[in-house]
């Protein structure tokens, strides 16, 4: 069993390390321009608005400093803002700009993309059997 947990981390692991290409590079060069957190907070602040700083610092367990300068950083590419929270005016939420919107567009377009070339080699069955099996994955495996 210990085995096998290796080997799927392991085809994981290349599956993601090799997954882009430079067609994507491309394509999509302005999502190359965020880290992964930074690409985080900004699908967080598209998906679930009006959360308070605090609640990003909980849902991405980082150090509320390593958030800020996260945030910082973000906001000096103008694709978040900072906003006074309408439940909470003691308090700061983040907003998206427009480039951050327009970020949040491409970033989807690239995941539909990816997504529909992950399962392109697959049957309905196939398709069906992944979907499942990735859901209850992530049921156990996403931290929420």
């Amino acid at each position: 069993m210990e085995e096998m947990g290796y080997h799927v981390s392991k085809m994981w692991h290349e599956i993601l390390m090799s997954s882009s290409t430079e067609e994507d590079v491309l394509k999509y060069p302005e999502l190359m321009e965020c880290s992964p957190v930074e690409i985080q907070i900004i699908i967080i602040t598209k998906t679930t608005p009006d959360l308070l700083l605090r609640d990003y610092v909980s849902m991405l367990h980082l150090p509320k400093s390593t958030l800020t300068s996260i945030i910082n950083r973000l906001e000096r590419k103008q694709f978040i803002k900072r906003v006074i929270n309408q439940k909470d005016y003691r308090s700061y939420g983040l907003e998206l700009d427009k480039k951050g919107l327009k970020f949040c567009e491409l970033y989807m377009a690239y995941q539909r993309d990816m997504g529909n070339r992950i399962i392109s080699g697959l049957n309905e069955d196939e398709k069906n059997q992944l979907s499942f099996l990735l859901n209850k994955i992530s049921s156990y495996m996403v931290r929420r």
